[in-house]
């Protein structure tokens, strides 16, 4: 904890003086724009226990959206399991329709969440369920939510027979008071292969979407807990896989909430114990 409160004070110390510098700077000369992803330091790994979580709104007719998800990949090579996406199509949207039903990715809580939070256009995005942002102010999001410590754990026990799954979610309070949470569980699928519009304005039919939402296997806000402080949770849930999905290209995503926002994420491959 300390070490994380002396890098925030030097964090706000550098951008303080980088602004003085770029106030005299501009008496003597034009500045250059810095872009607003390289105005903040890294934030080390190891200082924090939060995973974040980017809600992706996106469509397969969005000739903007390959942007944005490239933007999602670069921040996951660079933050690792420590940040979650889910991409999310919504029926409402005219940009997800689809010309053949194989390559329909929308699915009914995908349009619940893009209602709910009157998405103003594809692509966008939601940090931790809560943070609306354009796909450009991600890097920022995510480097503002990486400073900030979860009050749980999650972790995911999961088992597979042939199409059914047995998932065991355990939420541990690490505060020292009680939380009112809740557990939202979504299934989630890489690798599929299907036609996109590119920035171009051209069609790639061997374009490869990934963590695409597939299914919520709770309801739409999840399992409520109550989770007293130095305690533990465990929450059992079973499903059986979709036969539109490939099993080894699924993950489960558990989410844990409170208040509205999303404090502890966690994913779990199912491609770790399908062969």
């Amino acid at each position: 904890m300390v070490r994380l409160l002396f890098r925030i004070m030097k964090s706000n110390i550098q951008i303080s003086l980088c602004s003085l510098l770029l106030v005299l700077g501009s008496l003597l000369t034009a500045c250059e724009v810095i872009p607003e992803n390289d105005q903040f330091i890294p934030v080390e790994m190891d200082e924090t226990n939060r995973t974040t979580l980017i809600v992706e709104f996106s469509g397969l007719q969005c000739n903007n959206c390959p942007n944005a998800a490239t933007t999602a990949h670069d921040l996951q090579e660079y933050y690792g399991d420590k940040l979650v996406v889910v991409e999310m199509h919504p029926a409402s949207n005219t940009l997800t329709q689809a010309a053949r039903p194989e390559w329909d990715y929308t699915c009914p809580e995908s349009d619940e969440y893009y209602k709910l939070w009157e998405i103003p256009f594809l692509p966008f995005g939601v940090v931790n369920m809560s943070q609306k942002e354009e796909y450009q102010s991600w890097g920022t999001a995510c480097q503002q939510s990486a400073m900030m410590l979860s009050p749980v754990t999650l972790t995911q026990a999961i088992q597979v027979d042939s199409s059914n799954i047995q998932i065991v979610a355990t939420i541990e309070n690490l505060s020292y008071d009680g939380l009112s949470l809740e557990y939202i569980a979504w299934l989630t699928e890489d690798s599929i292969i299907g036609p996109q519009i590119m920035p171009n304005k051209k069609t790639n039919r061997e374009y490869v979407h990934n963590h695409i939402l597939r299914d919520a296997i709770t309801s739409t806000w999840g399992t409520p807990t109550t989770v007293e402080s130095g305690e533990s949770s465990s929450i059992s849930l079973n499903y059986t896989l979709p036969n539109n999905v490939v099993a080894k290209n699924c993950n489960i995503v558990g989410v844990v909430m409170k208040d509205g926002t999303a404090i502890q994420v966690n994913e779990y491959k199912l491609k770790n114990i399908i062969e």
